[in-house]
């Protein structure tokens, strides 16, 4: 930082940072449960369900470990 930048100046910034950093979390969390929801109800699937869908289970681990970003 600028050190001829008052704390005026400097608090716009700030927040915008600290939106996008919650922003950010709050999407984290989102995807998370949605993936948590979604392995519990392939848990729950049997073999032949997820045959007719097209899927297997070691599909289904592989795209659920995947990071938000890959995603």
């Amino acid at each position: 930082m600028n050190p001829n930048w008052s704390a005026d100046e400097c608090r716009p910034r700030l927040s915008r940072i600290v939106v996008s950093v919650w922003r950010k979390l709050v999407e984290i969390v989102r995807v998370r449960r949605e993936r948590a929801r979604i392995r519990c109800q392939l848990t729950a699937m049997s073999e032949r369900e997820l045959l007719d869908c097209g899927m297997t289970r070691s599909e289904i681990a592989y795209e659920l470990k995947k990071l938000v970003r890959r995603k």
